[in-house]
């Protein structure tokens, strides 16, 4: 009789995955939201993983495969994987998209410019957020642009051909510090073509755009965000798959209920960080720093994918010996040499953050293993330890 009952719970539960909706979501962070919301009634799919960067990312065969079957699309936007953009929009034409950036509940930063993160960067970052607080942000706008303005987005992307990583103005500085330029760039294997080619590319990009109204897309490292983003993903999947509403809507709920908690302990955990100057490899976690008053004071790179310029090598050698800086982080899946350069001859320890769990297992639990993960690195470098 046991064993009977035990076949008719499998078969069940057989059924309900057979009848979940079939999802597909774009990062790590955004699919470990998705399983939580999804527990119990199925697993959503991931096109970026491992250490695959969203920047620039190509789609494989067997999964423009998974986006054509799709049911519903779970991606931050063009905002942050501009290349995922056209295979979305015709692949997955029949499901329904959601792009998170502008989930309901959602808060904004800017986009901090140059090399250097300076005092303007953190005030204007602190009105977006207070605004967010409040209820005053943008999200009003941006539901109205899911409907109205996403082709004109599609028409800025095509415009500029590149994501928002892909372009920031320089910090002005002075014209010490050449010979530190040769010997970064003898360190980098750039000669004084590439030079020139990187630098004339960095001028064009900054003739052409301006970052005046874009946003960070890096939502998902506020933790208030990722409650946001588990709500709309319930509200999503209610609409989909009415007849496990109410598992999508509970499980939200209790994500956000963890989610909460853990704010709490992280803001303890990070005390050891408070008031120390760091840099961080590229503007990745400035919603994260931001929501927890641990502001960076810079970041190495443009674009992960992008050569640096010897002159933002030197810029950056500077600021860390003007300010002092603690502790500069790399990222585990580009390569460390740059941030040897930069801090050789200063006291700077190095650290490692990284903004989407590469090395985290998939599922419901990385999302806040991500989280506990930032707050420990930066905690452990700034704070003294090795």
């Amino acid at each position: 009789m046991a064993s009977a009952a035990g076949g008719a719970l499998l078969a069940m539960s057989a059924s309900a995955l057979a009848d979940a909706p079939s999802v597909v979501t774009s990062i790590k962070p955004v699919h470990s939201i998705a399983a939580a919301v999804m527990k119990g009634v199925g697993e959503p799919v991931i096109l970026i993983d491992g250490a695959a960067s969203p920047h620039g990312f190509a789609l494989k065969p067997a999964q423009a495969s998974q986006l054509q079957n799709a049911d519903v699309v779970f991606w931050i936007g063009p905002d942050l994987s501009a290349s995922l953009e056209k295979p979305i929009s015709s692949l997955a034409a029949s499901a329904d998209i959601v792009e998170l950036i502008n989930a309901p509940g959602v808060s904004h930063l800017g986009i901090r410019e140059g090399a250097n993160f300076d005092a303007h960067d953190h005030d204007h970052g602190h009105g977006d957020h207070a605004e967010a607080e409040h209820g005053h942000d943008d999200h009003e706008e941006h539901a109205d642009h899911d409907d109205h303005g996403h082709d004109d987005d599609k028409h800025a992307e095509a415009e500029h051909g590149h994501d928002d990583h892909d372009h920031e103005k320089h910090a002005d500085h002075d014209d010490h510090g050449h010979d530190d330029d040769k010997h970064a760039e003898a360190e980098l294997g750039h000669d004084d073509h590439d030079h020139d080619h990187d630098h004339d590319h960095e001028k064009h990009a900054e003739a052409d755009h301006d970052h005046e109204g874009e946003r960070d897309a890096h939502i998902w490292l506020n933790p208030d965000n990722g409650i946001a983003i588990a709500a709309q993903m319930a509200a999503t999947l209610s609409k989909v798959d009415p007849d496990n509403a109410a598992t999508y809507q509970k499980n939200a709920q209790a994500f956000s209920e963890q989610i909460e908690a853990l704010e709490h302990d992280l803001e303890h955990d990070l005390e050891p960080a408070a008031g120390k100057a760091f840099i961080v490899f590229h503007d990745a976690y400035h919603h994260f720093e931001h929501h927890f008053d641990v502001e960076a004071s810079g970041s190495i790179t443009l674009s992960p994918e992008a050569l640096t310029s010897a002159e933002r090598v030197d810029q950056i050698r500077h600021q860390i010996k003007d300010l002092g800086v603690t502790c500069v982080f790399q990222e585990p899946q580009f390569d460390a040499k740059l941030v040897d350069v930069v801090i050789e001859g200063s006291d700077a320890r190095v650290g490692t953050l990284d903004p989407l769990g590469t090395e985290l297992q998939n599922g419901p639990d990385l999302y806040p293993n991500l989280l506990k993960g930032l707050a420990a690195s930066l905690s452990s470098c700034l704070g003294g330890e090795s």
